[in-house]
């Protein structure tokens, strides 16, 4: 059960990390376009996707972590 929340959490926030990314790098180049007032609009959504991303991957992390019962020997 925890794994599978665990990988969930990765999941999802690897998605929402990289989606934000792509937001941010898109609203770089729009800064010399017609686009320019959507450009806060555009970092916000980059920003907010990026830190919602980032703290569900590494709960998903952690949670994986704290999860096993013995250590691994890789």
């Amino acid at each position: 059960m925890r794994s599978g929340l665990a990988a969930a959490l990765m999941g999802i926030g690897g998605i929402l990390a990289t989606f934000g990314a792509t937001v941010f790098v898109i609203s770089l180049f729009t800064r010399m376009n017609s686009w320019r007032p959507q450009l806060p609009t555009m970092m916000s959504v980059a920003t907010g996707m990026l830190v919602v991303g980032g703290l569900m991957f590494v709960a998903g992390f952690l949670l994986n972590r704290v999860g096993r019962r013995e250590p691994s020997r890789a």
